[in-house]
C-alpha cells in the first residue's frame, strides 16, 4: 500500500455531498496493503562485470556481500522485501533487513544516503516523488522512473511485477452487485445517483471523482470513512459501494466484487525492486535473482499472502519462505 506518499492527496472537508457521519461500530480494522505483460529488461550501471558461470567465485555465489533490505510499513512491502532477502540470502548474501522501517519519504531518504541497499517501490509512487504525471500505461511509467531514477539518483530499477497492481478500484458486497447487476464501472452509469459510495479521504480526489468525470456519471451521496471501516460499511447498508485498494485482503475475505475499470480510470501501481548501483557494481547477478521473483507475483498472488498475515496472523517471514518454495524458487 501506497497510502502515505503525495500520489492521493487528501481532500477538503467541505467536499461536495459530503454526507453525515454514519455510526460505525468498533470493529477490528484489518492490516492493509494499500498505496496490472512484457517484461522491462533489468539495467546494470556502466562498468558492472556480467555474471560469469564460477559458482566458486564470491561475486557469483554472493559469499561476502553484504546487502541491507528495506520496506515501507505496509504488509505487501514486506513481503516483497522479505522475499528479496530469502532470495539472496539462498545465494549465500549476508543479508541484513529493515522491514517496516517507515513511510515512502524515509525509504527514498535510506536509499538514496547509502542506509539500505534495495527496498520494493511502486512505479505510480515514484512518478509522484519525481513529479512526473500518473499514466495507466505500465510499461511508460516503468520505463519514466527507471530512467529518472539512474540519471538523477544513481539507482537501479530492476524488472516489475506487471501482474501485480497496488492501486484503487471500487468495491461492492456481493449482495449489491446481484440486486443491481454490477460488473464493471459503467453499470453503475444510469444508477449512480440512487447510490451512496464510501471513500477514504485519498479516495475521494484520487477515484471518485475521476470516475465521475471519466463515465460521465455523479454518485448520489459520497460518505468519508477509512478505507479498512468501508468494507463493513456496504455489508451493513449504509453505503451501497466503496472505494478499495486492489491488494486490500477484505476483498478475498468479504467476497467482494472489484468493478471492472473498462476506461482505465486509475493509475498504474507497479512494485519492483530498486537497487543501488554501486551494489550492483559489485554484484551484478542480483538482477538476475530478483528479476526471477516477478512473473510470479500478480494482485490475486498478493491478496492471498496479505491475508494469510493480516487476518491468519502468521509471519511475514513464514508466508514469504512457503510462497517462494511452492514455486521453486528457493531450490535453483
Amino acid at each position: 500500500m501506497h497510502v502515505d506518499t503525495p500520489a492521493r492527496p487528501h481532500t477538503s472537508t467541505t467536499h461536495r455531498r459530503r454526507a453525515r457521519p454514519i455510526a460505525l461500530l468498533w470493529i477490528a480494522a484489518l492490516l492493509l496493503a494499500a498505496c496490472g505483460t512484457a517484461r522491462g529488461q533489468a539495467t546494470v550501471p556502466p562498468g558492472a562485470a556480467p555474471a560469469t558461470g564460477d559458482t566458486a567465485s564470491p561475486a557469483v555465489s554472493g559469499a561476502g556481500v553484504k546487502v541491507t533490505i528495506g520496506s515501507k510499513l505496509d504488509v505487501d512491502g514486506q513481503l516483497n522485501a522479505q522475499m528479496y532477502a530469502l532470495l539472496l540470502q539462498a545465494r549465500g548474501f549476508d543479508v541484513t533487513t529493515k522491514l517496516g522501517l517507515g513511510q515512502t519519504p524515509v525509504l527514498d531518504q535510506a536509499i538514496k544516503s547509502g542506509a539500505i541497499d534495495i527496498y520494493p517501490e511502486f512505479t505510480g509512487t515514484a512518478l509522484t516523488l519525481l513529479g512526473l504525471p500518473s499514466t495507466q500505461d505500465p510499461q511508460k511509467a516503468y520505463n519514466d522512473v527507471k530512467a529518472r531514477y539512474a540519471e538523477q539518483f544513481q539507482l537501479t530499477w530492476l524488472d516489475p511485477a506487471y501482474e501485480l497492481n497496488d492501486s484503487y478500484a471500487i468495491c461492492t458486497s456481493p449482495a449489491v452487485a446481484q440486486q443491481r447487476n454490477l460488473t464493471t464501472i459503467e453499470d453503475l452509469k444510469p444508477i449512480a445517483g440512487e447510490l451512496t459510495i464510501a471513500a477514504q479521504q485519498d479516495g475521494i480526489e484520487a477515484a471518485v471523482d475521476p470516475v465521475e468525470r471519466a463515465y460521465d456519471l455523479r454518485f448520489g451521496n459520497v460518505v468519508q470513512i477509512a478505507e479498512q471501516l468501508s468494507f463493513d460499511a456496504v455489508t451493513r447498508g449504509d453505503a451501497d459501494l466503496n472505494v478499495c485498494y486492489t491488494t486490500d485482503p477484505a476483498i478475498l475475505v468479504d467476497n467482494f466484487v472489484v468493478l471492472q475499470d473498462t476506461k482505465n480510470v486509475f493509475p498504474i501501481y507497479n512494485p519492483a525492486p530498486v537497487v543501488r548501483a554501486h551494489l550492483l557494481q559489485e554484484a551484478p547477478q542480483i538482477a538476475d535473482i530478483l528479476n526471477e521473483l516477478q512473473p510470479h507475483l500478480s494482485t490475486e498472488v498478493v491478496i492471498e499472502l496479505i491475508k494469510q498475515v493480516s487476518v491468519d496472523h502468521k509471519s511475514v517471514e513464514e508466508v514469504a519462505r512457503a510462497f517462494l518454495e511452492q514455486e521453486g524458487l528457493l531450490t535453483r
